[in-house]
Formats: structure tokens, C-alpha cells, sequence
């Protein structure tokens, strides 16, 4: 055999992890739980907090970890709810204050 006709070794391929379905479903609810969260630290975290939290417990159920977007549904939502209290504060304020003026 000349140098040019050596058979070269095979090259091991990279292993590829099989995922079940039930996998794959449960990193979708886990990564829509972290996209779910981020989106309620910036609008309507009332909404998308419990959300976030939702499909992080999906995430779970299917052994995902899914803590991210737990945490984050729970900021989202106690700023959420600090925000619709501090709005009903300012709006009763404005009232009161109006109807000062008025009358």
C-alpha cells in the first residue's frame, strides 16, 4: 500500500442524546416559563407572573428544572400587584384631590 491509498480511521461521531417527547415538552414549558417572567419584570406582571409560574410547574412535572422562570413569575407578579396598588393609591389621591378644589 502506497501512502496516499492508507484507509484512515473511522472517526467517531459526537453522541447524539435522544430526547423522549416528554422531555422536549417539558424544556418548551420551562423556557416559555423564563420568557413568561422576563416579560412580566417589564409589562403587566399581574398577567404574565402567574403565567410564568404555571408553566414552570408543568416544567417540573416533567422533570425540568424550570427555577428561573418560577422566581421570575414570582417577582413579576408581587411587583404586579405593588404596582396596581400603588396606581389605586395615586388615583383615589387625585380624586380627593379634585374634589377638594371642586367643592
Amino acid at each position: 500500500m502506497s501512502q496516499y491509498q492508507q484507509q484512515t480511521p473511522p472517526q467517531p461521531y459526537p453522541m447524539q442524546m435522544m430526547q423522549s417527547p416528554e422531555m422536549m415538552q417539558g424544556q418548551k414549558h420551562a423556557q416559555t416559563s423564563l420568557i413568561f417572567g422576563i416579560l412580566g419584570l417589564f409589562v403587566l406582571g399581574i398577567v404574565f407572573g402567574p403565567l410564568a409560574i404555571s408553566q414552570a410547574n408543568k416544567a417540573e412535572r416533567l422533570h425540568q428544572a424550570a427555577t428561573a422562570g418560577k422566581v421570575l413569575g414570582w417577582i413579576s407578579l408581587i411587583f404586579g400587584i405593588l404596582g396596581l396598588v400603588w396606581f389605586v393609591i395615586m388615583m383615589g389621591t387625585m380624586v380627593a384631590a379634585m374634589n377638594s378644589y371642586s367643592g
